[in-house]
């Protein structure tokens, strides 16, 4: 298979990056990145019975460490490929930069829920985070009436399918069959009052995903790669919203460590080889909150 000549013509016209930090490269994604959502925007009490807590919002991911050496030796990598042509080892990294984007990229994306208390104590909600929808529910342990805070307790599945676009910052990968399904579970302590609410917690995450990247370098040379893999984010975060009595501005910050790898089946000589997609991940928040 070979790459098209607009393709070619677009590489060709691509300027080198030598000097080019990573900030700039990535920001081409920023705005179109999914990564799992770690929000919550939802204070620490439950409504009571018959009544809707509604969400509004948005949501920035920030991740650190791996995906960010991984990134800049990708694209290093990328202007020596302009030039030579690369090892498989140095096609390796290539694609251990790019699902490292896939998994964890700089991303920015909205946030709506609805949540509605069906029996006391008792939620179900649904919403939309992260590039795709997540259904879940919680359950509040302790009422500030009866005891000195709030207490709830959540769990959700989620399921994305969005594709990640790699272009603006790795123009020589492309990725596809993106799937992803996260397992959440909350929990928060808190209080609330008729002008103010604020509540924190630890946070963890379990996320299962797999995705096929296509490698086409400036030789003409196509190589693909089917990963799968799977990570936890183990974590704390915690929020304050300010408003009166059915709406609130809420802000929130999430703060996790990403552990994860992938392994990756290529048309390269050497066929498996695992990759590490481990980091820090910074994630704030902010969005209105309505109970009705």
């Amino acid at each position: 298979m070979l790459p098209s000549d607009s393709m070619n013509s677009r590489f060709n016209r691509a300027p080198t990056r030598n000097h080019l930090s990573l900030g700039p490269a990535l920001f081409g994604i920023f705005l179109a990145g999914c990564a799992p959502s770690l929000a919550t925007l939802q204070p620490a009490h439950v409504a009571p019975k018959g009544h809707v807590q509604a969400t509004a919002g948005m949501e920035i991911g920030i991740p650190t460490g791996t995906i960010i050496r991984a990134v800049d030796a990708g694209q290093t990598l990328e202007d020596a490929a302009r030039n030579r042509q690369l090892t498989d080892d140095e096609k390796w990294q290539l694609f251990d930069a790019g699902v490292n984007l896939v998994v964890s990229p700089l991303s920015v994306g909205q946030h709506f829920a609805a949540a509605y208390t069906f029996v006391d104590r008792a939620e179900v909600q649904i919403r939309n985070a992260g590039g795709g929808w997540r259904l879940g529910g919680r359950y509040q342990v302790i009422r500030r009436e009866d005891g000195p805070f709030d207490l709830v307790v959540g769990f959700g599945v989620a399921r994305a399918t969005n594709p990640i676009p790699l272009g603006d910052a790795l123009p020589v990968l492309n990725a596809s069959d993106f799937r992803r399904w996260t397992i959440d579970l909350p929990v928060m302590m808190g209080t609330s009052r008729s002008w103010f609410r604020v509540w924190a917690g630890p946070k963890a995450l379990y996320s299962r995903f797999d995705t096929r990247l296509t490698l086409t370098l400036f030789d003409n040379t196509v190589e693909e790669a089917s990963f799968e893999g799977h990570a936890y984010y183990f974590g704390g975060q915690g929020g304050l919203a300010f408003g009166y009595r059915y709406v609130f501005f809420a802000v929130e910050l999430t703060l996790g460590q990403l552990i994860g790898s992938a392994t990756a089946s290529t048309t390269l000589a050497t066929p498996r080889r695992g990759t590490d997609i481990s980091g820090f991940v910074i994630y704030p928040a902010f969005a209105l909150i309505g109970e009705f």
